[in-house]
């Protein structure tokens, strides 16, 4: 039996994060969510996370900041980034995997995650 996937989800969107959320647990992810950058880190130290999406404006921490640390403590996570501000190449430059412009179809991020995902 396959393990079930963990997903963190970082967005201090509660629309977004709890939209998020509730869809991949439908799509059979195992999905914790965090409000900024500093709960994101926390939950980090309980467990690891196959995929982390993460938004770029967080108060505290912003996604760039929480991308450079989830990738040298977790390298082998996918890492996506998400945000209506930010620019695509900041996130990838930080170690991000991939990024998505909000708005965003859940369509384009499940298809981000097949393709970068080993399964």
């Amino acid at each position: 039996m396959k393990k079930q996937k963990t997903v963190l989800v970082a967005d201090d969107d509660e629309m977004v994060r709890k939209f998020l959320f509730d869809v991949l647990r439908l799509y059979g992810f195992d999905v914790q969510a965090a409000n900024d950058g500093v709960s994101a880190l926390d939950l980090l130290k309980a467990s690891d996370f196959d995929i982390v999406i993460t938004d770029y404006a967080m108060p505290g921490m912003n996604g760039i900041e929480l991308t450079k640390i989830m990738r040298s403590q977790c390298p082998n996570s996918l890492i996506i980034g998400i945000s209506a501000d930010c620019d695509e190449r900041v996130f990838l430059d930080a170690g991000a995997d991939a990024f998505l412009h909000k708005p965003f179809y859940i369509h384009d991020l499940l298809t981000v995650i097949r393709q970068k995902m080993p399964w």
